[in-house]
């Protein structure tokens, strides 16, 4: 993992969390971010540890992955492909912060980085700004959420299917 330049309003113009904030907006977050490049298998969150930043994707691929432990079995289900805009690690933002899915870059990818702590603050001064980027975050759950019932329902079917 490299850490490198600025982020511009046009990199966060197309973030799906923070869908419908104005130009300014973008200009206070933009400020709060700092940008990560990956390598492909590298892991840019872990299942199961703390975060205390919110990531996007800025280019390239991300998996997200959830793993599954019921014993004697163990499963990893990948329950997105992350593209340019598409957000992850949003625990960040949410108490108790624990990943709750890990996120494995497929491709080399850049990333953005905002720390919880620096949004802080922003949030403070602008409650209007926090409530679109949590309706969103909101919106956003519930779409992600939505397609790992989906995954979990094959899964337990083909397991039923192989007789486990």
């Amino acid at each position: 993992m490299n850490t490198e330049g600025q982020t511009s309003i046009e990199d966060l113009r197309a973030v799906d969390i923070f869908a419908g904030l104005s130009a300014h907006d973008l200009e206070q977050m933009a400020k709060a971010c700092i940008q990560r490049t990956y390598q492909p298998g590298e892991r840019c969150a872990v299942q199961g540890e703390t975060a205390d930043e919110l990531c996007i994707v800025n280019g390239g691929k991300v998996a997200i992955e959830l793993r599954i432990e019921v014993a004697p079995y163990t499963q990893r289900l990948s329950t997105a492909t992350l593209r340019r805009g598409n957000v992850f690690a949003w625990c960040a933002l949410l108490e108790p912060h624990v990943l709750t899915c890990s996120a494995r870059c497929i491709e080399k990818a850049q990333i953005i980085c905002i720390k919880a702590s620096d949004l802080q603050p922003i949030f403070k001064e602008r409650p209007s700004l926090e409530r679109v980027v949590m309706k969103n975050l909101v919106t956003i759950i519930n779409s992600r959420l939505t397609d790992i019932e989906t995954q979990l329902v094959c899964l337990v079917a083909e397991m039923i299917k192989q007789g486990r």
